[in-house]
């Protein structure tokens, strides 16, 4: 905080609390991920999954969602990047055939 332009004079008391703020808030962030996940599971270890389920489940954590984003895998990943990509063009080509009927029904 203290090197960022923007925040002006910080006191040590303001800096405490957020740093303890913060630590509050990853506590928080785990013991919800893990009553959510674990306690159903029989592993006692938190995974990254764990947080991104809760972040993709609750509202109030919203926030989180680029930051935590639910794992994917590459192959799917191109995939869903192969199917946007002739969708944008499908949908591209479908605004050209409707503006060249609109343009030939004013024509007329």
């Amino acid at each position: 905080m203290k090197s960022s332009m923007d925040t002006g004079l910080i006191t040590n008391e303001v800096l405490f609390l957020m740093t303890k703020c913060s630590e509050l808030f990853v506590q928080h962030l785990a013991r919800e991920a893990y009553a959510a996940s674990c306690s159903k599971e029989t592993s006692d270890t938190l995974k990254y999954e764990h947080l991104s389920q809760l972040v993709n489940k609750s509202s109030n954590l919203e926030f989180l969602l680029q930051i935590v984003p639910e794992k994917i895998r590459v192959h799917t990943f191109q995939e869903m990047l192969r199917l946007n990509r002739s969708g944008t063009t499908s949908d591209d080509d479908d605004d050209d055939d409707s503006e060249s009927e609109s343009e030939s029904e004013s024509d007329e």
